[in-house]
């Protein structure tokens, strides 16, 4: 009689377990839109741009990665040297390739605004919450193996992305 009791108890602990299994399955493709990019200093204190334009894109083992916070408010093909200046300088653009394993992403860009970049990689841990996918920054190195500066200081990057659409 008491182990005919323990059966229904059995079966909910392993329902339980396996669920809970299937839970950690982490989904990141899609296409994004950057809501913040926070840079947290050793000490704590942080700052917060908040880009004005933005496309992230994961899909299938390919990503995309572009955003800028700059305000040029001029239209026109035609650019003066120190307009394209300051809108490099508040730009990121980079594509590769990246592999996922659970909550932990590494990209390797095959192209970087930035050629130091071109080669290197980037790992993050991932977390999401409804439609928000939040990246930690955990190292960046060129194809050296040559440390970001702010990574090298101990700081790191935490960007909020928020989900606009699938990807293919």
């Amino acid at each position: 009689m008491r182990s005919i009791r323990l059966i229904p108890a059995v079966f909910l602990v392993m329902m339980g377990i396996t669920s809970f299994g299937q839970q950690g399955t982490l989904n990141i493709r899609g296409i994004w839109k950057i809501e913040s990019v926070q840079m947290v200093k050793p000490d704590g204190s942080n700052s917060t741009t908040i880009p004005l334009q933005s496309q992230v894109i994961f899909a299938k083992s390919y990503y995309s990665f572009c955003w800028t916070s700059d305000t040029v408010t001029a239209r026109s093909w035609t650019m003066s040297d120190s307009a394209k200046l300051a809108r490099m300088n508040q730009t990121i653009v980079n594509t590769g390739t990246y592999h996922q394993k659970g909550s932990l992403l590494t990209t390797k860009a095959s192209f970087g605004l930035n050629p130091m970049f071109t080669n290197g990689t980037a790992t993050f841990s991932c977390s999401m919450s409804k439609d928000t996918l939040v990246l930690k920054g955990l190292s960046v190195f060129s194809a050296g193996q040559i440390a970001h500066p702010v990574y090298a200081s101990g700081a790191h990057f935490v960007t909020r992305l928020v989900k606009t659409g699938q990807a293919d």
